[in-house]
């Protein structure tokens, strides 16, 4: 299990992240869904120890949760300028996955040796994805990872999550696009004003759309039905 106790945070005095008690079966998928503003991004980082609440505990495998055992993926990536993307993947320091990840850019097509500059938004995106598989960790955070990628990416991104669920790896995935997470999860926690509102397992993938969007659309129709 991956166990979460007492994991908060506040920017100033607004709380925008509160979870007392949540677990997390171990390697799997899980999806996080939730609207604009509900604490995706931040919850990602607080796993990853970005401003962690003091009290806050995060055990993996009856192992505190960290760096060395988790790679994140953020929504926006820096690039050092002036280098290629295989200098950017040297800066990954994992065991030798030089195949691997040969491999999977056979797929991906991310030109390498040329300078990352000249690189389009999703080819960027891969390139990230390329550094984080490098690293080989057991916990895997992708925060928006279908962001700028066309469809041939993000089937081949769908590919290799179930592939790394079959080397026992936990990834946990944000995305707007609901159609991929419902591919690939196994579970999906829907957050809203940085709480776990609800866990929706395979068999009851038809009702998030609607506990999703149930807010908005009442206050949609209210509004409508008011001003048209």
């Amino acid at each position: 299990m991956l166990q979460i106790t007492d994991l908060t945070r506040s920017y100033g005095e607004k709380e925008v992240l509160s979870i007392p008690s949540f677990g997390f079966v171990t390697g799997e998928v899980h999806g996080i869904v939730g609207l604009n503003g509900s604490g995706k991004t931040t919850f990602l980082n607080a796993l990853y120890g970005f401003g962690r609440s003091k009290n806050a505990r995060v055990i993996y495998e009856n192992m505190p949760m960290d760096h060395t055992n988790t790679a994140f993926l953020e929504a926006e990536n820096y690039f050092y300028p002036g280098i290629t993307g295989h200098e950017y993947l040297a800066l990954f320091q994992g065991k030798d996955t030089t195949t691997t990840i040969d491999g999977v850019n056979e797929l991906l097509e991310v030109p390498l040796d040329e300078l990352i500059s000249t690189y389009s938004t999703g080819m960027r995106k891969k390139l990230a994805l390329l550094g984080i598989l490098k690293l080989d960790r057991p916990v895997l955070l992708l925060d928006e990872p279908m962001n700028g990628l066309d469809l041939a990416a993000v089937r081949v991104l769908e590919a290799i999550v179930r592939k790394l669920v079959e080397h026992e790896r936990t990834v946990f995935i944000t995305s707007h696009v609901l159609g991929p997470l419902i591919a690939i999860c196994k579970q999906i926690h829907l957050l809203q004003d940085g709480m776990f509102l609800r866990t929706f397992e395979q068999r009851e993938m038809d009702q998030l759309e609607a506990a999703l969007f149930a807010d908005l659309d009442k206050r949609t129709e209210e509004t409508i039905g008011r001003v048209m």
